[in-house]
């Protein structure tokens, strides 16, 4: 019987195994890609703060030109 029981489970654990291992490469994949979705979503966050404050320096050198314009010269 230990013969034919080893005919029988050795199969059924390596169909087991190689379950176990695809969905273990499918949620790494997975992981994967989450890991580069937020990457990019924090580089494009970055990039919008970065032009955000270049904007408001380009404003507030735009104020201070007409600042300067508008006051009266000696």
């Amino acid at each position: 019987m230990g013969f034919f029981g080893g005919l029988i489970t050795i199969p059924i654990n390596a169909m087991f195994n190689y379950w176990l291992k695809r969905d273990e490469l499918e949620y790494l994949q997975k992981l994967e890609n989450i890991t580069k979705q937020r990457e990019l979503l924090l580089q494009h966050k970055l990039e919008m703060e970065k032009r955000g404050k270049d904007n408001l320096i380009d404003q507030i050198s735009k104020r201070l030109e007409n600042l300067e314009s508008n006051l009266p010269h000696d």
